[in-house]
């Protein structure tokens, strides 16, 4: 009686039923927890102070979402040299919704949508619930995780409706250069098929800034950030998603965006009348994460050293990735570091197989990471 688009099989796998298991038992050495308002990151009290905003208590829905938010993200791409009107800007609730969104006005059912490998564990579901087929495209470890570009256009086709990007990827670290993405842009053009960017780690460039798909482009091309890793805060459920490409794309988009999020109308009024004031707070918390991020790679980095195992390089986002020692299985390992009230996440929840790869968070508090990272070394050397 249920519909096909819910999961066969609903069971956890072992490696999550485990952790259920451990943190019922007490407290867990959490490395993958990339929540800001766990992690001493978020100023959420000074944040939601602004959402008392006398004018947010009349109900005035607008489906994109109220002009002066819509200015606020036009704002916040000029200073980061971008240009986008804010005409061409459609909120959403989250970037979860902003992606079932897109399916919904690109896909028709069955369609198909590519996404990259290694990347997030998220998008099958999404994909799923919304009737759309993914298939993935490699990035090449061998090349540090870079896309191919040439391999992307051949597997466009008549049931290919758009290109996910995310910029940087997640759990990589990496991404797409300036001329991969204008080569991705004129492959998709001359298919008519989308591009769809996830930006929401774009300000997390370590030491240069992460390229961007706005601009001048020939497919049309959706772009998503949000509240939630911008600044650090997930609670306050906004994103966006803005469009760049041909005019006339554009204006078809709006349309088909506006008449999908009037029929939900999810957004709230109290965080759209706080975004001005919510977006100007930003750079605070991208100081303090990149100082965290900074620390606790180098601190990782150091660890692991000790055991043979070794963080992969990257240049942006809030992850590590580490390659661990030949004869180290990555599931095994990942089990009994559970055992030890130690968590860190298996590589294959991000489409690594080759077992061989853990993905770390590094935005946990420093002294969380090492006294995880000891315990992580310490059951390397016993294998």
């Amino acid at each position: 009686m249920f519909s096909r688009r819910l999961p066969a099989n609903p069971t956890p796998n072992e490696w999550s039923a485990r952790l259920e298991a451990v943190r019922a038992a007490g407290p867990v050495l959490d490395l993958v927890d990339q929540n800001p308002t766990r992690t001493g990151l978020s100023d959420a009290a000074g944040a939601l102070a602004l959402l008392a905003d006398p004018a947010a208590a009349r109900y005035e829905p607008d489906a994109a979402g109220l002009r002066a938010a819509r200015e606020a993200v036009a704002a916040y791409y000029a200073d980061r040299g971008m240009a986008v009107d804010a005409r061409d800007v459609v909120l959403a609730s989250g970037t979860s919704e902003a992606y079932s969104h897109l399916f919904r006005v690109l896909c028709d059912p069955g369609d198909r949508v590519l996404v990259p490998a290694p990347g997030y564990p998220l998008l099958p579901p999404l994909a799923a619930l919304d009737a759309v087929e993914l298939a993935t495209y490699a990035l090449d470890p061998a090349r540090g995780w870079r896309p191919d570009v040439g391999a992307i256009a051949a597997m466009l086709d008549a049931h290919t409706r758009a290109v996910v990007v995310v910029q940087p990827n997640h759990p990589t670290g990496t991404g797409f250069d300036a001329g991969e993405l204008a080569a991705l842009d004129a492959a998709c053009a001359s298919r008519g098929v989308a591009v769809i960017a996830d930006e929401v780690f774009g300000d997390f460039g370590w030491d240069t800034p992460v390229p961007g798909a706005l601009g001048d482009r020939a497919a049309a091309t959706f772009v998503l950030q949000g509240l939630s890793k911008l600044c650090g805060l997930p609670q306050l459920k906004l994103s966006w998603i803005a469009l760049a490409g041909p005019a006339d794309a554009r204006a078809r988009a709006r349309e088909a965006l506006e008449w999908v999020a009037d029929a939900y109308l999810t957004v709230g009024g109290p965080v759209q009348h706080a975004l001005p004031a919510l977006l100007a707070r930003r750079h605070a918390f991208l100081g303090r994460v990149r100082a965290r991020v900074a620390a606790n790679r180098a601190a990782l980095g150091a660890a692991l050293a000790a055991c043979g195992a070794e963080l992969l390089p990257a240049a942006a986002g809030w992850t590590a990735l580490v390659r661990l020692p030949d004869g180290v299985d990555a599931d095994a390992l990942a089990l009994a570091l559970l055992g030890r009230g130690v968590a860190v996440h298996p590589g294959y929840f991000y489409d690594l197989d080759d077992g061989r790869h853990l993905v770390l968070s590094l935005v946990v508090r420093p002294e969380t990471l090492a006294a995880g990272a000891a315990i992580l070394v310490d059951e390397v050397r016993r294998r």
